[in-house]
């Protein structure tokens, strides 16, 4: 099975071998199935994942293009997001859909305020967020044509809520905030930001695509790490949370869930005109496949209220016995106080290197995510993380040891680019080069105009020969 064949073959081939063939490709993969990653796979067991697949697979050839013509895409639908609103203290005037992810849920949440916003004549196009809000943030507003006007958080790493105040101006759309951010684990401050909203008059989006299916469950076990941050806040006018993160369904799925239909009505998308008759979409897509929105379906109701808090109670264990052990190490420190099974960590002042930590474990086959501002490595704990978990501690405890006995060791790989990219001045340089990897891996890369580009300072290049490296080869 060539990766150079352009051509669709003459003849088909034989079905097994190609499960084989396919099968050999994931040979170079993140190990997820032995919990060596630490983000991007969110499973209970294989018991579990085979059930999945087989509701999923009921449902592989169903289209949810059309809602009428199969209802029992619409109830799944409609019971998945009743569900994720009861869960999440929301009244009966409560609606909302399901969406291929968060990016998806995020789109149409700004997208559903715009609309908003040009039908009450407001003619706003700014977003006020924290500046840990999600990239999909970004993403969207960059399509839809907003703006998003980032707030640096406070010295606890969460959105700091008087300068978002200040930052609210007669352009202002709508504000956000996280429950938590991705990066850190951190609950950004939601109910005073909840009343900066209704101060203001002003739609409020809460981005829980990764917190919106644990954070509940440990309120229960944990409650002083979270506060009130869904539909409990008058101010709150839109939730997201993604089912196929810790309700444990399949990819691609997530609900986007708004305070009332007074909102919701303005994401629909409807056309008279076309020769094949009236065109209507609630969501981005057309084509919606029914496998996800059925996957979402069983995997709440097999799992139940009682099974995700004990999930949520191992996970928290796992938590405190990683915690622990990272502050047991005088040269490690984590960031913030995290509220959930995110957290991240860094060397104190970054002696030693903390991305020399990370070349380290990696080398020992650890998959592992590191972040920048500050430079940090980021951890998700997992069910398939607790059986390796303590391997991970010792690794951890070498790994420091390593880089403090070796000071003069730099890193290497991604921890090398991504420690580059948080000491540039000249993050455009970054995006550039970002781009060619991207081009380069969709394609052929395209040859800039050396007129439209600024020669660089010669003390550059060789930033620009480290950041061609490819950060999708491992």
């Amino acid at each position: 099975m060539s990766t150079d064949k352009k051509r669709i073959p003459e003849t088909g081939q034989d079905p097994e071998k190609l499960l084989a063939a396919m099968e050999s490709f994931k040979s170079g993969d993140a190990r997820w199935k032995e919990g060596r990653t630490w983000s991007m796979v969110y499973q209970v067991d294989e018991a579990h994942n085979k059930f999945l697949k087989q509701a999923s697979n009921l449902f592989f050839s169903e289209s949810y293009i059309n809602p009428f013509a199969f209802e029992s895409l619409q109830r799944m639908e409609k019971e998945v997001v009743a569900m994720t609103a009861d869960m999440l203290h929301g009244d009966e005037q409560v609606a909302g859909t399901m969406t291929s992810g968060g990016t998806e849920s995020i789109f149409l949440a700004l997208y559903t305020y715009r609309e908003w916003g040009r039908k009450a004549k407001r003619g706003c196009t700014e977003v006020i967020a924290p500046a840990t809000i999600h990239p999909a943030f970004e993403k969207a507003a960059h399509i839809l044509g907003l703006k998003i006007k980032k707030v640096e958080v406070g010295e606890d790493g969460k959105a700091d809520v008087e300068a978002m105040r200040r930052k609210i101006g007669p352009g202002t759309l709508m504000l956000a905030a996280s429950a938590p951010s991705y990066p850190h684990g951190l609950l950004d401050p939601i109910p005073s930001i909840s009343q900066i909203a209704q101060e203001h008059q002003l739609p409020f989006h809460v981005d829980a695509c990764i917190g919106g299916f644990m954070l509940p469950w440990v309120e229960q076990l944990r409650p002083e790490l979270v506060h009130p941050w869904d539909f409990r806040l008058p101010g709150v006018t839109s939730i997201s949370a993604d089912t196929h993160k810790f309700a444990y369904g399949a990819k691609g799925s997530s609900v986007l869930l708004y305070r009332s239909m007074t909102y919701l009505r303005h994401q629909f998308f409807i056309t008279t005109d076309w020769a094949g008759g009236i065109y209507a979409s609630a969501t981005l897509l057309g084509s919606r496949s029914g496998g996800p929105i059925a996957a979402a379906w069983a995997a709440m109701n097999s799992l139940g209220r009682q099974r995700y808090l004990e999930l949520a109670g191992q996970v928290m264990a796992g938590v405190d016995q990683l915690k622990a052990a990272i502050e047991g190490m005088a040269e490690l420190e984590c960031i913030g106080a995290p509220c959930m099974n995110i957290l991240a960590f860094a060397t104190r002042n970054n002696r030693p290197d903390i991305f020399v930590v990370a070349d380290a474990l990696a080398e020992k086959g650890w998959y592992v995510d590191r972040q920048q501002r500050p430079n940090c490595i980021h951890v998700t704990v997992m069910p398939q993380n607790l059986p390796v978990l303590q391997a991970y501690i010792d690794d951890l405890r070498s790994a420091v040891a390593f880089a403090k006995a070796n000071p003069n060791a730099k890193a290497e790989g991604n921890a090398a680019l991504y420690g580059l990219m948080a000491r540039i001045p000249f993050r455009g340089m970054v995006a550039q080069n970002v781009r060619k990897m991207f081009e380069t891996l969709y394609g052929n890369p395209v040859e800039e105009d050396a007129s439209t580009e600024p020669e660089p300072a010669k003390w550059m290049g060789w930033a620009n020969r480290l950041l061609s490296f490819n950060p999708f080869r491992r």
